[in-house]
């Protein structure tokens, strides 16, 4: 182990801007194949524990639990290492590929995941030879990727066990978890059945491929977080969503009146809180209070409410259907998102004491009024052309793409 400690030491000491671009990707796949085999090294290792029970020595109650409590490792890697290599011990030539660091952790799960011991039952008694199916799905393993190993795999299930792929097709639990990180973000995980993530996949699909503005450079993972985000607030404007405690679910913003009128990177002003989410940016906040409904909160000094005002709209239904038939689409240089992806953002804000009116009003995207609010970026109407104009942090114009 210590010359494997000192061979990593020296591999984490090389300087990766010298090589040439086919030694640094002869190197990327080295390391791929090494890693390949690390990882049979460790099934292999986690599997002779195993067998001898060796976690007892710790007080773990199985060999899982010990590798999620003494090696931190994700509760589905603890299970699918221990899974894997009990079942590897029936298929020599995927174990073999693996161990060669032919074929990927991801691999071996795909194919050993499937060969549970009914069906290897049943293969027999079908006169299926396992050592031959081991065989043929080893060789296409290191001939493809996970993904297509696992379409022969299923192939080879329906063949020996049809009964079995229908209780595959019964799994319909699906999970889902939402948690805010300590860096103000929300992670998100989860997983679905065949059924539901088709539904989920073919809601996203739509908001994803319909007007995609000119040039959108974002990637499909970050456009299909957009596109959920989308249908979540799709699903809070048409209020046809449960009432929580009496009242239309919405998103709840907090901030102090002070904070909300200071002007942009004013020092000494905390932020406002979201109801779940947490803490966020003052500029943030301001960005949600453009085209919301605004109530008044007065507390007294220990911060218990003595009056709550009547809810105001910051944009009634008429401005807005106004602005809509004016603008378009989103008014940033370059976009033209559709008005239902678009928020009535105030030119000058309402806090500030802009007007909530046509003249004050623009539409924009929920990227681009970020942009205007978080990013620095301002819009102006140029009164001689009635054409909108994107101006940058430090004042330059951002042209668009027909060079207005």
């Amino acid at each position: 182990m210590s010359e494997l400690r000192s061979a990593l030491d020296d591999l984490a000491g090389i300087d990766l801007a010298e090589p040439s671009d086919d030694t640094l990707l002869d190197l990327v796949g080295e390391l791929s194949t090494t890693a390949n085999r690390v990882a049979a090294a460790l099934t292999s290792a986690v599997r002779a524990a195993d067998k001898r029970e060796t976690y007892r020595r710790d007080g773990a109650v199985s060999m899982k639990a010990w590798l999620r409590g003494s090696c931190r490792m994700a509760p589905e890697q603890a299970t699918a290492t221990v899974s894997t290599g009990r079942r590897l011990e029936h298929l020599p030539e995927t174990a073999a590929a693996f161990a060669a660091g032919e074929i990927g952790a991801t691999h071996a799960r795909v194919i050993t995941k499937a060969m549970t011991p009914g069906r290897i039952a049943k293969a027999a008694e079908a006169g299926i030879d396992l050592g031959e199916t081991d065989r043929i799905l080893a060789d296409l393993a290191r001939a493809t990727a996970p993904q297509d190993t696992a379409r022969g795999v299923k192939q080879w299930v329906a063949g020996v066990d049809p009964d079995g792929t229908l209780d595959d097709a019964a799994d319909v639990r699906r999970r889902f978890t939402m948690a805010s990180g300590l860096d103000g973000r929300v992670h998100v995980r989860g997983e679905f059945d065949a059924v539901g993530g088709e539904y989920l996949h073919t809601a996203l699909a739509a908001l994803m491929n319909g007007d995609r503005p000119a040039g959108d450079t974002r990637s499909h993972a970050e456009r299909q977080a957009v596109a959920l985000v989308a249908l979540a607030r799709t699903a809070l404007d048409g209020g046809g969503l449960p009432t929580v405690r009496g009242e239309r679910p919405h998103v709840r913003v907090t901030i102090d009146l002070m904070v909300l009128c200071a002007e942009r990177g004013a020092a000494g002003f905390a932020g406002g809180s979201l109801g779940w989410a947490g803490p966020i940016n003052p500029e943030t906040a301001r960005r949600l209070a453009c085209d919301a409904g605004v109530s008044r909160i007065l507390t007294g000094p220990n911060g218990l409410p003595l009056d709550v005002g009547r809810e105001q709209r910051t944009s009634t239904a008429g401005i807005r259907r106004a602005i809509e038939v004016r603008d378009e689409h989103c008014v940033f240089a370059g976009c033209d998102a559709p008005p239902e992806w678009c928020d009535v953002h105030h030119v000058v804000h309402w806090a500030h004491g802009g007007p909530t009116s046509c003249e004050n009003g623009a539409l924009l995207c929920e990227r681009h009024h970020t942009s205007c609010h978080e990013g620095g970026f301002t819009i102006r109407r140029d009164p001689a052309t009635a054409r909108w104009r994107t101006y940058r942090p430090d004042g330059t114009e951002v042209l668009s793409r027909a060079g207005l």
